[in-house]
């Protein structure tokens, strides 16, 4: 294979299941943000669904705002009818959802995708042939879109023109040699696939634990023969790729199931969390990035309001050994425009009230503060963790500017933790960055009855008012589960065969 005349840049979709919302917000800022043009793509699995929204010609924006609104209830149809088969039901759900409701809602348009200029390859596994293929855009139906996501036993299998199609996962999840045969210098590859190498009993998780041994494995030899091709052709040896080939990957731990995910919110949430890690990403390797700017949200329409009262000790740097002195937190915490607060990913509320403390010269007003409350803690942290974090503003006694900080951790990582993790407020006292206290806050059980019997909402009528505070309990009460459903693991770096890749 001769070198290509010029660079060429590849786009890899690689699968992942549901968890590819992510992949949508990486799209948002390569594309859109950072601007980064590509000359080929590439999509398996999961994948393909973004796929098709690139070659129709969608911003990587559209992409994720198409996953933000995504509805995971509309999109699993169960099988029923196949279900009175008993051992020989055909699949457990049926992919009408996702031809009826989703496909349409993402806005897909064929004539569009099919004259597409862009340069796409779409992987399925052909069952009839019993051989993995690779398909343009130009052949692509919402019928063989769908073969693409047909997992074995979740969905059933696609016929078309007689042969039968599924996902290519078993196969390949991020076909790199693909792209590198079309020409491409460089590769740019999100990828989603667990690599914690985790094993859980039961079905369904062992299930996905073939899947993730599937495509890590072939992963895995992929970069192993792009690296020893790159090292034959910098020793003058024959390459088998022929040209140099630069693989640049952004990899993460999503918080979300390939496959059994029930709430809405938590796709918006995956996004927003592939957009903060893109930006990161793109800042480490000094890649400019214009951040995406929101025009102005109109006033709220509701508001969800509660009282918290957090009580315990703070030791003072300059204190003797072993001195502390009593600090009270006691807020009013308004969350405005439900609606707006459950879709946005920092999920912030504004704070008022006083913080009292004789250490710093009594009852001190808060000029400002905010409370995010159960943000994802980065796909970085042990699986799923959330944080409630504080942040007051107040002026002491001498009349200095003090930063509160405070942070509850939400973890399930021991027995009955739930308490604890969400009544323990570790908590910080800085003056001009320069941290002058620390300790830790709690709610009592008492306190804790008396912030439930506090909720309230503002709205124009009682219906919605009973809205604002179900919307609310809604968000926070399903949070908790994502948390305390299992235990967490804990912490697991990229693996090293993915490090050395996932660092440059």
């Amino acid at each position: 294979m001769t070198a290509p005349p010029s660079p060429r840049r590849a786009l890899i979709m690689a699968g992942g299941g549901l968890k590819v919302a992510y992949q949508a917000g990486v799209l948002q800022v390569w594309l859109d943000e950072a601007e980064l043009d590509f000359d080929l793509a590439d999509g398996a699995s999961g994948g393909v669904l973004n796929l098709a929204m690139w070659c129709q010609g969608m911003t990587g924006t559209q992409i994720a705002d198409n996953w933000r609104a995504y509805h995971p209830l509309r999109a699993g149809t169960p099988n029923v009818r196949g279900w009175l088969r008993g051992p020989y039901a055909p699949s457990l759900l049926t992919l009408s959802g996702m031809k009826n409701r989703v496909l349409p809602g993402f806005g897909l348009d064929w004539h569009a995708i099919r004259s597409t200029r862009r340069e796409a390859t779409f992987n399925l596994f052909n069952v009839s042939r019993q051989e993995h293929q690779v398909l343009p855009a130009a052949r692509m139906t919402d019928d063989l879109l769908l073969s693409g996501i047909a997992l074995p036993m979740w969905f059933p299998p696609v016929r078309v023109d007689g042969d039968t199609y599924i996902d290519s996962v078993f196969a390949t999840d991020a076909n790199l040699e693909e792209t590198v045969r079309r020409g491409a210098t460089e590769l740019w590859v999100i990828w989603t696939v667990s690599t914690r190498g985790q094993w859980r009993p039961g079905f369904v998780s062992e299930y996905f634990t073939m899947i993730e041994a599937a495509a890590n494995s072939r992963l895995r030899a992929s970069l192993d023969r792009i690296e020893r091709s790159n090292a034959a052709l910098t020793a003058g040896k024959p390459s088998e790729f022929g040209h140099k080939v630069t693989v640049h990957l952004l990899a993460a731990e999503v918080p979300l199931h390939y496959l059994l995910n029930f709430r809405k919110a938590s796709f918006a949430e995956a996004v927003d969390l592939g957009v903060r890690d893109a930006r990161a990403w793109c800042a480490k390797r000094g890649i400019p990035v214009r951040t995406k700017e929101f025009l102005p949200q109109p006033a709220a329409v509701d508001s969800v309001s509660f009282h918290e009262v957090m009580t315990g000790t703070i030791s003072r740097n300059r204190a003797p050994a072993g001195q502390s002195a009593k600090m009270t937190l006691e807020l009013d915490v308004v969350v405005k425009d439900t609606a707006r607060f459950v879709a946005d990913s920092a999920h912030v509320a504004a704070v008022f009230g006083v913080v009292r403390c004789a250490a710093l010269g009594g009852e001190l007003p808060i000029r400002q503060g905010s409370f995010n409350i159960l943000v994802d803690a980065g796909s970085t942290a042990p699986q799923p963790t959330k944080l409630m974090v504080y942040d007051l503003e107040v002026t002491d006694a001498k009349g200095r500017a003090l930063a509160i900080h405070g942070v509850k951790t939400v973890r399930h990582d021991a027995t009955l933790d739930l308490w604890p993790d969400t009544t323990t407020l570790a908590t910080e006292v800085r003056h001009d960055h320069r941290l002058i206290a620390a300790g830790t806050l709690r709610i009592s059980v008492p306190g804790l009855l008396r912030q439930l019997a506090s909720f309230r909402a503002t709205a124009s009528t009682p219906t919605e008012q009973a809205e604002a505070l179900g919307r609310f309990g809604t968000f926070f009460l399903g949070h908790l589960w994502e948390v305390y459903r299992r235990r967490a693991a804990a912490p697991i770096p990229l693996p090293r065969w993915l490090r050395k890749t996932a660092a440059r």
